[in-house]
C-alpha cells in the first residue's frame, strides 16, 4: 500500500525539551538574543520581528514560546489571521488573554482581567456596530478606507478605558513577582496576512490597552506587508512607516535562513534522498546538485518546500523510472517553480533555447552558475530538452528545427574550433577561451545524456502538471 504524502508541509514539531531539535534555519542564536532583550524590560514594550513571508516566522515563534516557557516567562500565543473573521480583534484577544494565563495566574486576577475587559466592549457596542461587518464580507478597498475611517472614533470610545488597564497591570505585576521579574510576553503571530483595518485596529490596541509595565507584546511580521496594509486604509500618500513606528518600540529582523542546509534537510524529511538512494539512481549526485539549486533560487522558503512536497508526491506516485526521466523531471520542477512563464513558453516549443539559458541566468541566485559543473548541467539539460521537443514537433529535419537551437548551433562549431585551435593562442583571448570550454563542458554533458526519448520529456511534463494516468492508484 502506498504511503499518503502532504502537499501542505506538517507542522514542524517543537519538543518542550528541546525546542531546537527540529530547527532547520538556526534560529538558535536569535531566540537567545531575543530572549536577553526581552528578560532586561523593565517597562511596557511593543516588539517587532521582522521577517518575509515564507522564511518561517511562525516556527522561529513557536520555538521562542518554548525557549521562554523553560526560562520561566509566561507566554501567551495569539494567531491574529486565524481570528481575522472576528469583527473586533479586542473581544478575541482578551479572551485569548484570560485563558493563557490560567497556567500563571490565580483565578481571582483572572476573573477581575474579563470583567473589564467585558466593560471595555462593553462601551465599545456603537463603533462596533459601524465595523462589524469587515468580519464577515469579503470588502473591497473602497469599503477598508471608509472602516479605517471609523476606527479613529471607534479606538476613542474604546481605548479611554483605563479600568482595563489597571487589572492588566496588578496581573502582570503579581505574575512578575512570581516570576522572579520576568514580564509576561504575548506574541502575536501572522498580523501581515489579516484584513488590513483588523490589523491596524489590533495594532492600537495593542499600543494603548495592553502596554503596561512588565507586559511585553511581540508583533511577528512581515513589515513591507503590513506597510501596504496601512496604505490600504489611508492611500498612498499616507506615511505608513512613520505611522508603523508609533506602534512600535524595537525592531528585530530575522536573520537571512541558510537556505542551502533549509533544502537539504527538506529533501531528507520528504524523502527524496532516501528514493534517490534506494533506487540506485544513475548520476544521483547530478540529480541532487539540481535539487539544490532551489536553495539558490530567492523565493520564500514556503513556496520551495510546496514545490519539494509536490515534487516528492510525483515520485512515489510513480513507477519505477529510467534515470533520464528523473534528471528530466527534477530540472522542469526546478523551471517551473522558479520562473513558470519561461517554463511554459518552453514546454510549448516558443522559446529558443538560448532565449531559455540567457532568461534563467539572470535570475537572482542563478547568476552566479555560469561556467559552473552545475550551471553546465543546467545548460545541457535545456539544449537536451529542447532538441526532444523539436523532434517530437518535426521528425524529418536533421537537425531539428536550427531556429530554435541557435545556442546549440554556436557550441557545436566552439566544439570543432576548440579541436583546431591551439591552447597558447586562445590563452591570448581569455573570453573566447572561456567560451569554448564552456561549449566543450556541455557537450560533454549532453553527451552523457544521450537522445532523450519523447517518453522521458513528454512523462516529466505530465507528472508535472499531475496529467498523468501513472499517478492513479492501483
Amino acid at each position: 500500500m502506498k504511503m499518503g504524502i502532504r502537499i501542505q508541509p506538517l507542522k514542524i514539531e517543537v519538543p518542550e525539551n528541546d525546542p531546537f531539535k527540529n530547527d532547520l534555519l538556526d534560529r538558535k542564536d536569535s531566540v537567545k538574543v531575543l530572549t536577553s532583550i526581552v528578560g532586561s524590560i523593565e517597562g511596557p514594550c511593543v516588539l517587532a520581528v521582522d521577517a518575509a513571508w515564507g522564511t518561517g516566522k511562525t516556527t522561529f515563534l513557536r520555538m521562542w514560546m518554548q525557549y521562554l516557557r523553560n526560562d520561566g516567562f509566561p507566554v501567551v500565543y495569539f494567531n491574529a489571521w486565524e481570528t481575522d473573521f472576528a469583527g473586533d480583534p479586542f473581544v478575541v484577544l482578551s479572551a485569548e488573554l484570560s485563558e493563557g494565563l490560567k497556567p500563571y495566574a490565580n483565578q481571582g486576577l483572572i476573573t477581575d482581567l474579563e470583567n473589564a475587559s467585558k466593560e471595555v466592549i462593553r462601551r465599545a457596542i456603537p463603533g462596533l456596530i459601524r465595523v462589524v461587518t469587515a468580519g464577515i464580507l469579503d470588502i473591497s478597498p473602497l469599503i477598508e478606507k471608509e472602516t479605517g475611517d471609523a476606527l479613529a472614533s471607534y479606538a476613542k470610545e474604546r481605548l479611554s478605558n483605563q479600568k482595563f488597564r489597571e487589572k492588566l497591570e496588578t496581573t502582570a505585576k503579581a505574575l512578575a513577582k512570581a516570576k522572579g521579574g520576568k514580564p509576561l510576553v504575548v506574541l502575536i503571530d501572522e498580523l501581515d496576512r489579516c484584513r488590513p483595518s483588523y490589523a491596524i485596529e489590533l495594532l492600537e490596541i495593542a499600543k494603548h490597552l495592553f502596554t503596561v509595565d512588565d507586559v511585553v507584546f511581540v508583533l511577528s511580521m512581515d513589515r513591507s506587508e503590513l506597510m501596504h496594509s496601512i496604505k490600504v486604509l489611508y492611500g498612498n500618500d499616507f506615511g505608513a512607516e512613520d505611522y508603523l513606528r508609533r506602534f512600535i518600540d524595537f525592531d528585530y529582523r530575522l536573520p537571512d535562513p541558510d537556505r542551502k542546509a533549509f533544502v537539504e534537510a527538506l529533501l531528507r524529511s520528504v524523502g527524496i534522498v532516501e528514493y534517490l538512494t534506494t533506487h540506485s539512481v544513475y548520476q544521483a549526485g547530478d540529480v541532487l546538485e539540481l535539487l539544490l539549486l532551489f536553495g539558490k533560487s530567492r523565493l520564500d522558503l514556503r513556496t520551495v518546500a510546496q514545490a519539494i512536497h509536490r515534487l516528492g508526491l510525483v515520485l512515489v506516485s510513480s513507477p519505477p523510472t529510467r534515470s533520464l526521466f528523473l534528471l528530466t523531471l527534477v530540472f522542469l520542477s526546478i523551471m517551473r517553480t522558479i520562473d513558470s512563464h519561461t517554463y511554459r513558453r518552453f514546454i510549448d516549443g516558443e522559446s529558443t533555447d538560448q532565449e531559455v539559458v540567457e532568461t534563467m541566468f539572470k535570475i537572482s541566485g542563478f547568476d552566479t552558475l555560469r561556467d559552473t559543473v552545475v550551471g553546465n548541467l543546467v545548460e545541457a539539460l535545456i539544449i537536451a530538452v529542447k532538441r526532444r521537443l523539436c523532434l517530437d514537433e518535426t521528425p524529418a529535419e536533421d537537425p531539428p528545427c536550427p531556429s530554435k537551437m541557435p545556442l546549440y548551433e554556436q557550441y557545436e562549431q566552439y566544439k570543432e574550433l576548440s579541436k583546431a585551435e591551439p591552447k597558447a593562442e586562445l590563452s591570448n583571448d581569455p573570453e573566447r577561451a572561456q567560451s569554448q570550454e564552456r561549449a566543450r563542458e556541455v557537450m560533454k554533458h549532453i553527451e552523457d545524456i544521450g537522445d532523450l526519448e519523447s517518453y522521458t520529456v513528454k512523462k516529466a511534463v505530465e507528472h508535472l502538471e499531475l496529467l498523468s494516468a501513472d499517478l492513479i492508484r492501483k
